[in-house]
């Protein structure tokens, strides 16, 4: 089953259904026809944003974001 921000019939058997709220297509000719409706990316997005600030402060830990030089390098450059 596919699961798509916009579902469409495919042929002239695909059925669309609404059940608990979500869209179908159902097809009884080619079962690879079986859609669903319901394709959300803000839960990935409030994800990221959240892992975001942990993974920066790590970087900077790290010290990655001088675009990874070395230690010795910041040293021999004077930015330590």
């Amino acid at each position: 089953m596919k699961v798509k921000a916009s579902i469409k019939k495919l042929c002239e058997a695909c059925r669309i259904v609404k059940r608990r709220g979500r869209l179908y297509v159902i097809c009884k000719d080619n079962p690879k026809h079986k859609q669903r409706q319901g394709f959300h990316t803000d839960a990935a997005a409030a994800a990221a944003e959240q892992q975001q600030p942990v993974a920066a402060a790590a970087a900077v830990a790290r010290g990655w974001l001088d675009g990874g030089a070395s230690i010795g390098a910041r040293l021999w450059q004077g930015l330590h």
